[in-house]
């Protein structure tokens, strides 16, 4: 199995401030490291962020989190971590 590979975030992005879970959940959507962003701004959401289909990327997300979450994944990821972890404040450690 491919190394995850590691994408570049602005310096002082909020999404920078959220690496972490920016990943996981690009993990999540791209499992493939190859297909996933080299670099991310702070205006991309999740269906900027890989070219999955957004049917197959909400069908992952559910299966990752056991349900489907009342959040909108067209959120810039920033605010789509700060939504999650509103919802489940123990993320991405509870899992």
């Amino acid at each position: 199995m491919d190394k995850p590979r590691r994408i570049e975030f602005a310096e002082t992005s909020e999404t920078d401030r959220r690496q972490r879970e920016v990943q996981l959940l690009i993990n999540v959507a791209e499992p493939d490291p190859e297909l996933q962003p080299f670099f991310l701004s702070d205006e991309a959401n999740l269906y900027d962020a890989v070219g999955t289909a957004p049917e197959d990327i909400q069908r992952r997300v559910d299966a990752y989190f056991g349900r489907r979450l009342p959040v909108s994944l067209g959120l810039p990821l920033y605010q789509l971590v700060d939504a999650i972890r509103a919802i489940r404040p123990e993320w991405p450690d509870d899992m």
